[in-house]
């Protein structure tokens, strides 16, 4: 039953991780066969990361009232929906259809990843749930990484409405697949004060609530401008439409590696200190893209070891609060700051699609991507000081449930 929990949610995760690549790998194509702009496709990434807020938001509350399987299921069937919808209105060739339904699927991608990482812990016992909290979250740069690598020529063999068409036809399999195996939640009792986001502010919470909050919209929009944008900042750098999905690709794989590293790495040092070791890598790596002229494989390379601390910086919120927040606060703490989280994911790509259109070069908007990272890893440092030894004391208490 755990190994079919955490199965089967990192799954839901990974689909909506192909689901957000799809439309970021697809922009320099449907840019040319729209005749637009790359930057006017910023509304459609915008109003996907805003629903996804929204989901994220309202997270904790539905599954209070109607258990976190419920949530996860509806979720994953409501971006499904939102998918196809955007297959079938990608021909139209308007703006505001595509912005409206990557809203919808937006809100379903939102309910999913607070719902599937609290689904999951829940099965394991605490010493594990930190592990299994960033495995799951795993599936969103594995989902990125099949799309930046298969990209390239699912666009060239289909298209980008024939992309979403797959996109949402994986999705639906994923959901059926879930209706049929996944297991029952695990009886926890969740108050609905547990569940407010008033109880994240409580005495003991604020601070704590405060600095998680700040690192999380800083390190998502440094992590989403990247992810967003590297399609069409590699086209700069003279890669084709083709060639461009490969810089998802790259920046997911790198995604992928610095999740499995951030594991064990927090299992020896905590959660807290990795997110400060890692990000500092991703940053580096940042201004080395940045500044040095490179192309081809030694830019490739580059961006992924950008991603490998970038990414898992984001990858491992939700085993950030995990740590900080007991059960009763738990999805509500995920969900808002992972909301947190995606409003920083609008803020970063929204910024860096203005300074595409007044004509930023692509190693400035990465230079500039890498302040907000900067500031967050100072959030991650204040967190780590003011609570070495807090997390022990509630693994301990947790486990006598």
């Amino acid at each position: 039953m755990r190994f079919r929990a955490l199965v089967l949610s990192f799954f839901a995760v990974l689909v909506d991780g192909f689901d957000t690549a799809a439309l970021s790998f697809s922009i320099p194509s449907l840019a040319h066969e729209w005749h637009a702009t790359a930057a006017a496709f910023t509304l459609a990434i915008v109003a996907t990361n805003v629903g996804t807020v929204v989901g994220y938001l309202a997270a904790g509350r539905l599954c209070a009232r109607f258990g976190r399987r419920a949530v996860l299921l509806t979720g994953v069937g409501l971006f499904a929906v939102g998918t196809v919808l955007t297959a079938m209105v990608l021909p139209a060739h308007s703006m505001a259809l595509l912005a409206v339904m990557r809203l919808v699927s937006g809100l379903g991608l939102g309910a999913v990843l607070p719902a599937a990482v609290s689904f999951a812990v829940e099965h394991f016992a605490p010493g594990y749930r930190s592990r299994v909290s960033v495995a799951v979250t795993l599936g969103l740069a594995a989902g990125a990484t099949l799309g930046g690598f298969f990209g390239g020529k699912l666009i060239a063999g289909v298209g980008p409405t024939g992309v979403f068409w797959l996109a949402g036809a994986a999705t639906v399999l994923v959901f059926v697949a879930m209706v049929v195996g996944l297991p029952p939640a695990v009886a926890v009792a969740v108050s609905p004060r547990g569940a407010s986001v008033l109880r994240l502010f409580g005495v003991e919470l604020r601070a704590n609530t405060g600095l998680l909050w700040a690192y999380l919209f800083l390190v998502f929009a440094s992590s989403y401008t990247l992810i967003s944008w590297a399609p069409t900042l590699l086209t700069s750098y003279g890669f084709t439409r083709t060639q461009a999905p490969l810089g998802l690709a790259f920046v997911s794989l790198g995604g992928i590696i610095g999740g499995l590293v951030l594991m064990p790495v927090a299992a020896r040092i905590g959660i807290m200190r990795a997110l400060v070791v890692l990000p500092a890598l991703g940053v580096a790596f940042m201004i080395v893209a940045g500044m040095a002229h490179l192309s081809g494989v030694a830019l490739l390379l580059v961006l992924t070891a950008a991603g490998v601390g970038i990414i898992a910086g984001h990858i491992g919120q939700t085993a950030l609060a995990v740590a900080l927040y007991d059960l009763d606060a738990r999805t509500t703490g995920v969900g808002w700051s992972a909301a947190l989280g995606r409003l920083g994911s609008v803020a970063g790509p929204a910024g860096a699609g203005l300074l595409l259109a007044l004509a930023l070069s692509a190693g400035s908007i990465l230079l500039l991507a890498t302040i907000p990272a900067l500031v967050a890893i100072g959030c991650a440092f204040v967190l780590w000081r003011r609570n070495r030894d807090s997390q022990v004391v509630r693994a301990a208490a947790e486990s006598s449930v």
